[in-house]
């Protein structure tokens, strides 16, 4: 089974388990799929918040819904500053009041953003890692997961090195918006880290099952 735990185009294969990602329209149907929730940075409304808010917590103790995210920071975003850490915040302190983990988008704010999950008590993981080690070793260090996706097919050596690098135990795939196969994503990073695929495979399954109890 390969696992992607982050995306957003709803896809069907029998070969892969996907957490699929909702940023709004939280009460819509969902039975029978995994999903994750969250107010993504990019989509806060400063005049609608706590209504934003509200309906996302009406809707994340739903039993399909695995994670609270994509949440986070974002300094390109043009977003106000306050408002991205008010809904992070409040979604942080949700994600553990209902004890479920919690997926990060992080740009050019990372330092921030590990501020804010200081003290955090559920798993965590940053999704869409493209970045050279220096930047992503703290969030490595703190334990947390690393969530890779099309920067493995690429050819940036920065972004590659900081993968190898990367314990497997703390290693997830994904293809977020991307329009390529998660089993591509899972090739290419056994490559990267000159192990069988089989090795990825098992691996990123026990962490999705060690983090998610399905």
């Amino acid at each position: 089974m390969y696992y992607n735990v982050h995306t957003h185009p709803h896809a069907h294969d029998t070969d892969v388990l996907f957490i699929e990602n909702l940023y709004k329209n939280f009460d819509q149907k969902i039975e029978g799929r995994k999903v994750s929730m969250g107010l993504h940075p990019w989509y806060l409304e400063a005049e609608n918040l706590d209504e934003q808010l509200e309906n996302l917590r009406n809707n994340i103790s739903r039993p399909e819904v695995l994670a609270v995210g994509e949440c986070g920071l974002d300094k390109l975003s043009s977003t106000d500053w306050a408002l991205q850490v008010k809904a992070f915040q409040s979604q942080i302190t949700l994600a553990e009041e209902i004890n479920k983990p919690i997926i990060i988008h992080c740009v050019k704010a990372f330092n921030d953003v590990l501020v804010m999950l200081k003290n955090i008590n559920v798993p965590v993981i940053f999704h869409g890692v493209n970045n050279k080690l220096s930047i992503i070793q703290p969030v490595m260090d703190a334990g947390y997961y690393l969530s890779f996706g099309k920067s493995l097919l690429g050819f940036n050596e920065a972004i590659l090195n900081t993968f190898r690098e990367t314990p497997l135990e703390q290693v997830f795939l994904e293809t977020d918006d991307a329009d390529v196969d998660i089993k591509e994503i899972y090739k290419s990073a056994a490559q990267i880290k000159d192990i069988s695929e089989k090795g990825i495979l098992l691996q990123v399954e026990k962490n999705f099952l060690n983090l998610f109890h399905q």
